[in-house]
């Protein structure tokens, strides 16, 4: 996402800071971390200042974390920490994360090779979900026409979750530790299927078809308002303007919530003693950092898409300032120069995520 895409208008919010803030960044950052004030247009600033702030913190967070899980793949698949990157910069990410996918690729390719065997990689996506509550909030503090709870919103893309003291219609989530009939979210001791079904014991969560009350987690509909209800997908509450749309979906997306999902290498056929070591060693991996990997993918992903959608409505934002003062418009080029950086990183990240998680895949 380059500068010049977001228009001349934030080139000049971030002048203006520049020329404003040569106190220092830090004074400026806690100035612009109050209230701007009351009016519609400094609203909508201070919700973008929020928004910008939170992604740029997820980025951050993320680029760590998926750094992390590519140098732990590399232990479990003994690769040498000299061949792993150094730091923690773009570049070192890059070289260890293409370097563990070279050596998952070339790994798995081999087994596969081998007479006899037949080799499958079971992967179960992981679940993130954002809180409904925050999104409101986030929207009643950018738009004043919006009343948090006044309304109902809608999960695009996903279902509401939470808890319901009434008649729950979907399924029911449980912490169980022991037999589950449906599926296991956590781990199952005997075996499992692609979509998750236990045959064996599980600790975690069982997920199951509801029938009536549910004494967990509804997943799906509930017959009186949920309790702290959360969305798998996007909210969408009505009547809120675009800009504040775009701020509130990147602030809660960056503070999103995931369960893990899993990966696991199944063999059917007698691996030779040659081989062994190495199929230990990936399946250590996939349950590993591998599964880390398809995590922060998810939270990625989701990421960059509400980090795009922010950065589209901040060609608006000279428009909301008006005459709102010249703080109010440092601030603004504060967190359009900083989300500028932030959506590039998560960008990079969503790359190599990808390029990770495709290299279990079948040559």
């Amino acid at each position: 996402m380059r500068f010049h895409k977001m228009g001349l208008g934030l080139l000049v919010l971030a002048t203006s800071c520049t020329v404003l803030n040569r106190g220092g960044l830090g004074s400026m950052g806690a100035a612009c971390s109050g209230d701007l004030g009351g009016t519609a247009g400094a609203q909508k600033v201070e919700a973008f200042i929020g928004a910008a702030s939170s992604f740029a913190v997820a980025s951050t967070e993320l680029q760590a974390g998926l750094l992390n899980a590519c140098r732990q793949i590399g232990h479990e698949l003994a690769i040498p920490d000299s061949e792993l990157g150094a730091g923690d910069s773009p570049d070192a990410l890059r070289a260890a994360c293409t370097r563990v996918s070279n050596q998952l690729r070339a790994d798995l390719a081999e087994i596969r090779g081998a007479a006899g065997v037949r080799v499958e990689v079971i992967a179960v996506p992981p679940r993130c979900e954002v809180s409904v509550d925050a999104y409101g909030r986030c929207a009643g503090e950018c738009d004043a026409s919006y009343t948090p709870g006044s309304a109902q919103v809608t999960c695009e893309g996903g279902e509401l979750r939470g808890g319901c003291s009434a008649q729950c219609t979907g399924r029911c989530a449980v912490d169980v530790s022991g037999a589950c009939d449906g599926v296991c979210e956590g781990t199952c001791a005997g075996t499992s299927t692609s979509g998750g079904a236990c045959n064996g014991t599980c600790q975690g969560r069982c997920v199951a078809r509801a029938s009536g009350t549910c004494g967990g987690e509804c997943r799906g509909d509930c017959s009186v308002a949920f309790t702290a209800p959360s969305c798998t997908g996007r909210v969408t509450p009505p009547r809120v303007s675009a800009d504040c749309r775009a701020a509130c979906d990147a602030r809660v997306s960056a503070q999103a919530s995931c369960s893990p999902g899993r990966a696991e290498l199944t063999i059917t056929g007698n691996v030779g003693t040659n081989l062994q070591e190495k199929v230990t060693r990936v399946q250590t991996a996939l349950r590993g950092g591998f599964s880390q990997v398809l995590l922060l993918r998810s939270r990625l992903e989701r990421a960059a898409s509400s980090g795009a959608a922010v950065v589209s409505s901040a060609r608006e934002l000279p428009n909301a300032i008006g005459a709102v003062g010249a703080q109010v418009t440092a601030c603004a080029g504060v967190a359009a120069t900083g989300l500028v950086s932030a959506v590039a990183s998560v960008n990079v990240s969503v790359s190599v995520s990808v390029q990770v998680s495709g290299s279990v895949s079948a040559n």
